[in-house]
């Protein structure tokens, strides 16, 4: 049973936010262009009056070379709130490119007659009207999900940026090399991408990138528009029954995103050193926009709680990815760089589970799960924003 939630919802208040900037290339063998992104992200962050201040520094300012992606700080991260956040386990959400709707796993009841936390995560999906509208009520993704008390999970979805498809992982036993209980890679697609009832069943991504006898999970896909390739990060674990076994891989395909599932076209998996330990590293998010950014969930040395995100950044998709840096490091370097001092720079992980992170198209917010204190329940929903530097 889950935990009962406290008597004051925490509600963000909301602040005008960024833009999502439409992507400079589109491959020419793509039958319909993405629609042009007029639509500005806003979210309500409570700002402190170093924040303040920062956002005038950042806008005159340029970050230094190690700073290559022209980012200020994050900002401390806020809670989701009670519309959102249940007394379950609420983590690993995921976001649409228009900002109006995003999928993340859950292990609220599906059955609304129901009272208490189900025992495997499902998918569920949250709207809203506008970028100045609240989240509505997250409804269950049922035609993907598994029955409510099943031991089967579908959990750490990824969104398309087309919206057509949703990559996930789950331990459904119909269709898997593994004949069921192993995590495997799996997608849906859906015609109309504002239709959260218009789900297609499920497909396996196949025996080549899910292997026999591993945990194969969190997906995380992004398009070389420069190329045409595809690429397919996620998190494997040679050794399931050691939860620190999982390191980050990596699959691609060079055809279309529909063949590449259809016709399980994806790559054998290679291990990615430079985003792997000796210990747990799991669910990626690269900006999409550019794919030079990727924040991961890691419990390396470094940590200051139990997981905590962890940035690695590259010059070019052809560069290999640079050392992780711990976020609050990360942070506390680029307020040092426009002069705000240790002790009012915001701080996003804690001495709690920080983790699961997703970037919007922009790469300027940060959705995440946190089982920190003052939560709703188990694990919570936070989001997190930072300002864009001027080029």
């Amino acid at each position: 049973m889950g935990r009962s939630r406290g008597e004051t919802e925490d509600t963000p208040r909301i602040a005008s936010f960024f833009g999502l900037p439409q992507s400079r290339r589109v491959r020419s063998k793509k039958k319909n262009k993405e629609e042009h992104m007029t639509n500005r992200f806003k979210i309500r962050i409570p700002l402190s009056c170093s924040v303040v201040l920062a956002a005038v520094a950042l806008s005159i300012v340029l970050c230094p070379a190690a700073f290559a992606q022209q980012f200020g700080p994050w900002s401390a991260p806020v809670s989701l709130g009670s519309t959102v956040n249940s007394d379950c386990d609420d983590m690993h959400p995921t976001l649409s490119k228009d900002g109006l709707s995003f999928i993340f796993s859950s292990t609220r009841p599906q059955d609304p007659t129901l009272s208490s936390c189900d025992v495997a995560l499902h998918l569920w999906v949250s709207q809203r009207d506008s970028l100045d509208s609240p989240w509505q009520t997250p409804e269950p993704l049922t035609m993907l999900n598994s029955p409510d008390n099943s031991p089967f999970q579908e959990h750490a979805p990824y969104l398309t940026t087309d919206g057509h498809w949703l990559f996930f992982h789950s331990t459904r036993g119909d269709g898997s090399c593994n004949g069921g209980g192993r995590q495997e890679l799996w997608a849906a697609h859906r015609q109309d991408k504002r239709n959260d009832s218009g789900w297609e069943a499920p497909i396996n991504l196949g025996c080549t990138l899910n292997i026999t006898g591993a945990d194969d999970a969190g997906p995380n896909v992004w398009e070389d528009d420069t190329t045409g390739t595809l690429y397919l990060y996620f998190t494997r674990n040679l050794t399931p029954a050691n939860s620190n076994g999982f390191d980050i891989y990596l699959s691609t395909c060079t055809a279309e995103l529909s063949s590449c599932n259809r016709q399980q076209l994806w790559s054998l998996g290679v291990s990615v050193p430079e985003l792997s330990s000796t210990v747990r590293d799991t669910r990626t998010a690269i900006r999409r926009r550019d794919g030079l950014e990727m924040i991961i969930t890691s419990n390396r040395a470094g940590t200051v709680g139990m997981l905590d995100v962890w940035e690695s950044t590259r010059d070019s998709v052809q560069d290999n990815w640079s050392t992780l840096l711990n976020l609050n490091q990360e942070n506390l370097a680029k307020c040092a760089s426009i002069g705000i001092d240790q002790a009012s720079c915001p701080v996003l992980n804690t001495t709690a589970n920080d983790g699961a992170p997703a970037l919007s198209w922009d790469g300027q917010t940060m959705i995440f799960y946190s089982n920190r204190p003052g939560g709703s329940g188990g694990n919570d929903l936070y989001v997190s924003t930072r300002a864009k530097l001027p080029d």
